[in-house]
């Protein structure tokens, strides 16, 4: 499995700098591909399009650069239809300047708002490069991961970036006229990936259903639900989380699957967006996430067609024994 870092040329300073935060985690050279630095790029006497063609349909796991200048090309646009029919693994990153309320990226075909985030945040960046550890190896010495992320996020504040302005609107001028009432001209807001409780509600709701969402997920929302849980814990103490569950696990005849795989599982929640710090410790670290209220106040009154699609992921993790007739 590789790692294709879909982008506009124009953003390749933040590509390579991405380049050089997988590389110093451990993710080996031949495990990515970046078309901007012909070490990463394309082999000599290759056609361009069938070799990207080719190297998407080999699944790799694609970051999404997105930026303005991202959907102004063509090119990109393409990747990114290319990969979501073949429904890679992905993440979206954002660029400093990104207008999350550009008319594109609400959009797109591709909904990049269920795993994204902007290079600047530090936390979100952890989460990722822990999401990133499923399926590469990386480096399990967390002093060289943190230096990495301080260096990333350093060189990436040290780049001046175009400030990116919000699309133009035509403007349509209205000529007074005697004894005729002007118009009034209504514009709608923009909604944003968390402009009201709707929104987010509706994307949470849409990932269960399109099946986006891995058993030990929807597991976990099993959990949360059946002990009224809203918080759960992490940082240092996500062990006291992962025991809690090894303990409901066993009351309910349910495999190890959540409390094995409870750290990333925690972390795709908070890429999803679907929770909150909400207790850090002394150090400003997280110790403590939540369940956006968005989501928590509707989870006792789940669609039944959610709540099947739960209960068959929980099914097939019951212990064996359970399936036995008698």
């Amino acid at each position: 499995m590789k790692i294709f870092i879909s982008h506009s040329s124009r953003n390749k300073y933040y590509g390579d700098r991405l380049v050089d935060l997988l590389k110093s985690i451990g993710i080996k050279d031949d495990e990515i591909i970046f078309t901007s630095n012909t070490a990463y790029g394309i082999p000599v006497g290759q056609n361009i399009f069938n070799w990207l063609k080719s190297q998407i349909t080999e699944k790799p796991f694609v970051i999404y650069l997105l930026s303005e200048e991202y959907y102004q090309s063509i090119t990109c646009l393409n990747e990114m239809g290319a990969a979501w029919i073949i429904d890679n693994k992905h993440a979206a990153l954002f660029t400093p300047n990104f207008n999350l309320s550009s008319k594109e990226f609400q959009n797109c075909a591709l909904d990049p708002r269920e795993i994204g985030f902007y290079i600047t945040d530090e936390y979100k960046i952890m989460s990722f490069i822990e999401l990133i550890s499923e399926d590469f190896e990386i480096s399990k010495n967390h002093i060289i991961i943190s230096q990495s992320i301080n260096k990333f996020i350093t060189e990436i504040g040290k780049y001046k970036s175009e400030i990116i302005k919000p699309p133009t609107r035509e403007v349509v001028q209205i000529h007074e006229k005697p004894n005729i009432e002007k118009e009034k001209i209504k514009i709608e807001p923009v909604k944003t990936a968390s402009s009201n409780q709707t929104d987010l509600f509706s994307k949470f709701i849409s990932s269960i259903t399109s099946e986006k969402l891995k058993d030990d997920e929807l597991i976990l929302l099993h959990y949360i639900v059946e002990t009224g849980k809203s918080k759960l814990m992490t940082g240092w103490q996500e062990q006291n989380e992962i025991d809690n569950i090894k303990e409901w696990e066993l009351i309910n005849e349910i495999d190890n699957k959540l409390s094995r795989n409870y750290p990333s599982t925690l972390r795709r929640f908070e890429l999803r967006g679907f929770t909150e710090i909400s207790a850090v410790t002394s150090s400003n670290n997280p110790k403590e996430l939540r369940i956006k209220e968005e989501i928590s106040n509707h989870l006792l009154n789940l669609p039944d067609g959610v709540l099947s699609i739960i209960a068959e992921s929980v099914k097939r993790s019951r212990k064996k024994d359970d399936d036995l007739s008698f």
